[in-house]
């Protein structure tokens, strides 16, 4: 009796379980993959590991000189912006003071230049060239190198470190 009595339990049980399963609800949560962006920043030059870095995120240029690895003891320091944000796939060229900085063979004329034209000048970030091009239309052409100095984020440093590289036509 006590076996009927456990047999019934137990197909009462099963029963139970294949007729009334148990469901669980899983939540699930729609989220857009966000896009995800690389920024190459190739450092070459007096540094002890030159090479190319990616980074997720922007970065400064001193932020991304850690990643190099100490500079050499001839490195030339004088124009290296440590704090300048880097946005978009670049090159750092850190001289050495015992070696000549090659002229630019291509000038960029700031007169007729697009604005990915401005940007490949040395020192020029997105903000100055967009500022250039802005004073360009509502001025006018630049007639002296000198002129730069009235465009927004353009001052005395940025204006010489660009020389190298403008023209006017």
């Amino acid at each position: 009796m006590k076996q009927k009595i456990g047999m019934v339990i137990i197909i009462t049980i099963v029963l139970w379980i294949v007729l009334f399963p148990r469901i669980e609800k899983a939540e699930t949560i729609d989220i857009e993959a966000i896009p995800l962006t690389i920024i190459q920043v190739e450092i070459i030059g007096a540094v002890e590991f030159p090479g190319t870095y990616h980074f997720f995120k922007e970065v400064t240029v001193g932020e991304a000189l850690l990643y190099a690895g100490n500079l050499l003891m001839d490195a030339d320091t004088q124009l290296i912006m440590t704090s300048e944000m880097i946005k978009r796939n670049r090159q750092i060229f850190i001289p050495s003071i015992h070696q000549a900085i090659d002229e630019p063979k291509i000038l960029v004329n700031v007169n007729k230049a697009s604005f990915k034209e401005l940007i490949t000048i040395p020192g020029m970030t997105e903000t100055r060239a967009a500022s250039l091009i802005i004073y360009r239309e509502a001025h006018g052409n630049f007639k002296h190198v000198d002129e730069l100095m009235n465009v927004k984020n353009i001052g005395i440093v940025t204006l010489e470190k660009i020389k190298p590289y403008i023209k006017l036509g």
